[in-house]
């Protein structure tokens, strides 16, 4: 969906990277006097940029197959997309302002947090005359949280407790829009509240916990409010089940188990027939002739398990294409999701195909492939574009399968598991009961995750490390790590595996170019990902990086340092030629028997 600017807004985007080019206090604002002009000014309140490849390629979702081979010790020689991606892989900090970027991240999420602030300016003023805008208040609280809430996931460390995330840096959680030029800004840890003359809070500078307290009340708030009522297409906005299904992942991170089965249950029902319908068809999917008709069954805004389709622009998709495809969803990270077994499955998994420009540098899901919008057509001209599933169902079911597996329902756990798989069954191709239902049970679990695989699809959690209360009894185990392993899958090319990485202090390793291993641990500071450069230069408390893995210095991620007094300027969609995309055959990869 195309975005239309209704009103100047991005004051805030601009202050937080520290571009100096505003000289005056601007006043260039169209006047926001009406419900249906708040509305439009909403359709602005989404992010345009791609948080999924910061969190991806920081992840072991991905492999370098430039390793060389053990067998041979020969090695490829294939470039990344950017040099961000070698920084990334490596977990540096990112130096440049392309698309999918750090700055490209923070400045998108910080314009649609403006205009969510600009519409509740508005809507202040509208109620004061007795016009009734609670649906329009509802969706721009549940923006303002939301886009804090990606921030937050990003450039923090992962929930630990009441007390121990009091400690960690959180983020600057806007609340009002700003009317300075170029501002001074905090992030915590000690808590500092920003007021206006009028005794308003513009913004909250804290730790993770003072800003998960921030996101909290404007979920609720917008809870109590948000509705259906105007929307011409509601997946692209923030309907109902979708503000209901971003509760019950937020719930997930907090841990409050039973108010993730609630939201999940308001979302999903808890009839499993009406479950069954609004999840993914993975059967069409899996019948598309090519991978754009793949593509559009994924993003198909009448499609009930799609909850909330953002678009945005990101160039994340090249970096499948040969000529780019240095890191790559490939090796181990295949062998152990989709390409592997698991407990109600044998060999492949059935359920979405993987496409592939060249099978040596690996495959991918046809969600993490793009649309060209034309601005110009005679000449060929426009921006990239990528349609993000924010929300969906079957993440939405994964999230209230593991709330119950800590409330002591493993049966309740298994069956949304098996509903899981369910719609993932393609051509009858999980292991079936007579019954036409899928053959998963709480002894399949235990069996699978407790005997069989060991730390490939089990790994290593550090749960107590997190939080010493955090307990997960023998019995819990096995139905956790089905959590997790559904849940990479679930989430592929989403960034959410970088989350679940962090949540559960689970430790991983990359292997780059000849160098030797890279190692993230639990509690190592790499885990948040580095501010923007530019950020930083601006004077906004950096990141810490005191590594506790392993960190290996080397040429290979170097690139050229800041300067103190270089001057920035924001990060835009990079506008292309639709005769430079790739034009390489891509093609579906057959299943192996």
């Amino acid at each position: 969906m195309k975005k239309n600017i209704f009103i100047i807004v991005a004051l805030v985007a601009m202050a937080l990277t520290g571009c100096n080019f505003l000289d005056h206090e601007p006043d260039m604002r169209a006047s926001i006097n009406s419900k249906e002009k708040v509305q439009l000014l909403l359709v602005s309140a989404y992010t345009q940029a791609n948080s999924a490849p910061l969190c991806e390629y920081s992840s072991d979702n991905v492999i370098d197959n430039n390793v060389p081979d053990p067998r041979t010790g020969q090695a490829n020689a294939e470039n990344p997309l950017d040099e961000m991606y070698n920084e990334l892989f490596a977990w540096k900090p990112v130096k440049q302002s392309s698309n999918d970027s750090p700055k490209m991240v923070w400045d998108g999420h910080y314009t649609a947090i403006a205009t969510a602030n600009q519409a509740l300016e508005a809507i202040k003023k509208l109620e004061a005359q007795g016009i009734n805008m609670n649906a329009e208040k509802g969706e721009a609280l549940l923006s303002r949280a939301y886009h804090h809430f990606l921030l937050a996931n990003v450039f923090c460390q992962a929930w630990k407790n009441e007390e121990a995330s009091k400690q960690d840096m959180g983020i600057t959680y806007m609340m009002q829009p700003e009317t300075k030029v170029a501002p001074e800004y905090s992030r915590g840890p000690e808590l500092v509240v920003n007021t206006n003359e009028d005794g308003d809070t513009v913004w909250i500078g804290g730790s993770l916990h003072d800003t998960y307290e921030a996101i909290e009340r404007d979920l609720e708030a917008g809870l109590k409010l948000v509705s259906d009522e105007y929307y011409t297409i509601p997946h692209y906005h923030f309907n109902t089940k979708a503000a209901h299904a971003f509760a019950a992942r937020f719930y997930l991170y907090k841990r409050e188990w039973a108010k993730v089965v609630e939201h999940a249950d308001y979302v999903l029902t808890t009839a499993e027939e009406s479950t069954l319908a609004m999840l993914y068809d993975a059967q069409t999917g899996r019948d598309a002739s090519n991978i754009e008709l793949a593509f559009n069954h994924y993003i198909d805004v009448q499609a009930p398990s799609n909850l909330l389709l953002i678009a945005t622009y990101s160039s994340s998709a090249y970096a499948h294409f040969p000529g780019y495809g240095r890191y790559q969803y490939n090796g181990e990270a295949q062998d152990y999701t989709t390409y592997g077994s698991g407990p109600c499955w044998n060999g492949q998994f059935p359920g979405f195909g993987t496409w592939s420009a060249d099978q040596k540098l690996g495959g991918f899901c046809a969600k993490d492939y793009f649309a060209f919008e034309y601005t110009d057509k005679v000449a060929g001209y426009g921006y990239v574009r990528m349609v993000s599933r924010a929300l969906t169902t079957n993440e939405t079911l994964l999230c209230r399968a593991e709330a119950k597996i800590y409330l002591n329902d493993l049966a309740g756990a298994t069956n949304d598991f098996r509903m899981w798989a369910q719609s993932y069954n393609v051509s009858g191709r999980m292991q079936m009961l007579e019954d036409s239902t899928v053959d998963l049970s709480q002894e399949k679990i235990v069996k699978f995750y407790g005997e069989k695989y060991g730390t490939k699809y089990a790994q290593e959690l550090h749960n107590q490390d997190m939080a010493p209360e955090w307990v997960i009894t023998p019995e819990q185990l096995p139905f956790v790590h089905c959590a997790i392993h559904f849940r990479r899958i679930e989430t592929l090319h989403d960034g959410l595996r970088w989350q679940d990485l962090k949540r559960y202090g689970i430790e991983i390793e990359h292997v780059q170019g000849k160098d030797p291993a890279r190692k993230l641990v639990w509690n190592d500071d790499r885990r948040a990902i580095q501010l923007p450069q530019e950020v930083i230069v601006a004077g906004m408390t950096a990141n810490p990086r005191v590594v506790l893995g392993d960190n290996i210095d080397g040429s290979m991620t170097t690139a050229p340092s800041l300067k103190p007094n270089e001057v920035y300027t924001p990060s835009t969609p990079s506008y292309t030629s639709a005769a430079s995309l790739p034009k390489s055959e891509i093609k579906l990869v057959e299943d192996e028997e």
